[in-house]
């Protein structure tokens, strides 16, 4: 009895999750580990400050919890280009990065996710991710602004199983274009001179 249940509940999930698909938006060119890595001997000493330009739902630890996440997926890009060393203060800088994450409130696709999944998928849902930031680095007296943005639509609908062999798993999918604006913004900022 207890098998039978678990390969029931099993098969249910497996249905479920298998009625969601993501697809990129594809508004910026994917950055090869080529483009990104630094072959520069001397690195430059990087600080970065991140907000958000809104506080979603008024509550300040949130905004500052989504702006440090911020500041590290874009020191991770720092990271993976080997261009630079993160410094804690703008004074012991090189280069002084003031970026600004885009965010939007997505409560209200809550309901339509809710509908779809009471209908078992039948009755379609979609939301789109947007990822949006702008920054304005500065190295000595260059100052460059940056806007950059891409995006994830996820499409929840039973019919979306015949599209999973084509379509990005949409979790991974927005992790990825989240990880290509910033990587995209560090080979922009490499590109204008601003890292040695």
């Amino acid at each position: 009895m207890y098998k039978r249940f678990t390969i029931t509940a099993l098969s249910c999930a497996a249905l479920l999750l298998s009625g969601c698909a993501g697809f990129k938006g594809n508004q910026l060119k994917p950055v090869s580990a080529q483009d990104l890595r630094s072959t520069a001997t001397v690195k430059t000493k990087v600080f970065s400050r991140w907000n958000l330009s809104s506080v979603p739902g008024g509550n300040a630890q949130t905004a500052a919890a989504l702006a440090a996440i911020n500041k590290t997926n874009f020191e991770n890009a720092l990271k993976a280009s080997d261009c630079c060393i993160v410094v804690e203060s703008p004074e012991a800088a090189d280069l002084v990065v003031d970026g600004t994450a885009h965010t939007e409130d997505k409560s209200a696709a809550l309901i339509p996710a809710v509908i779809t999944g009471l209908s078992l998928f039948t009755i379609p849902s979609w939301i789109t991710a947007n990822v949006h930031i702008s920054a304005t680095a500065k190295n000595g007296g260059v100052t460059r602004s940056y806007d950059l943005q891409d995006s994830m639509t996820m499409v929840q609908w039973l019919p979306m199983l015949l599209v999973l062999p084509f379509a990005d798993n949409p979790f991974k999918a927005e992790k990825e274009i989240t990880e290509n604006v910033f990587n995209t913004l560090v080979v922009k900022i490499k590109s204008d001179g601003l890292v040695k």
